[in-house]
């Protein structure tokens, strides 16, 4: 009780709650999965919102990606599907309360190559809190555009892979700042350093 009057008197609870559910996302990854370098980019079709903002963010998302890509492993990681087949597909449905925010349907072989294509569901989210609808958008996807390339989430509350059942401290005034901030301003730029490094030991296992 104390923690929720806490984030209250700082204005964040209602953040706080967006958050948590937008990143709520089950996925079963056992951080061995991911795609040979010889697939990318990965075609990807991306449903329509029905918001001009909340597309915009759709393809913020997907390019801010490709920008990491370029930077950390020398290639762009998405390109757009132009024909009926795509290795991501992403679907935008209404809001379900009793739903998960985003959800990344994966799976992969053996070998731990994953299995295409790659099906993602996105709740059309709305405003919450500080936090504008395309925010939210943009976080969920991107975050589940993360565990599509095989990313598992993360303990580092500023990590757009964020976060491990039970890993952030909310008790914690630096980790619950640094949660909420990342929740309100995400960064793909944030999980940098984990997809240099799944892809460096993804690629010593499938050169």
């Amino acid at each position: 009780m104390w923690l929720l009057l806490a984030l209250l008197a700082l204005g964040l609870l209602q953040d706080a709650i967006a958050v948590t559910t937008a990143m709520a996302s089950k996925v079963n990854l056992s951080r061995s999965e991911g795609h040979p370098r010889s697939r990318f980019p990965l075609a990807i079709r991306i449903a329509p919102a029905g918001d001009p903002a909340l597309d915009a963010a759709a393809r913020r998302a997907v390019e801010d990606w490709n920008t990491l890509g370029r930077a950390t492993l020398g290639t762009t990681i998405f390109t757009d599907a132009k024909g009926p087949d795509a290795a991501v597909v992403v679907i935008i449905e209404p809001a379900d309360a009793s739903a998960l925010m985003g959800q990344t349907f994966v799976t992969a072989d053996a070998t731990g190559v994953i299995t295409l294509p790659v099906r993602i569901v996105v709740a059309q989210p709305r405003p919450r809190g500080q936090t504008p609808a395309e925010v939210i958008l943009y976080q969920v996807l991107a975050h589940e555009l993360g565990h599509a390339l095989g990313l598992p989430h993360t303990s580092d509350p500023r990590s757009l892979m964020c976060c491990i059942d039970g890993s952030i401290d909310f008790g914690d005034p630096a980790q619950r700042e640094a949660y909420v901030e990342a929740r309100r301003h995400p960064s793909v730029a944030s999980v940098r350093e984990q997809l240099a490094e799944h892809y460096e030991r993804f690629s010593r296992d499938h050169p």
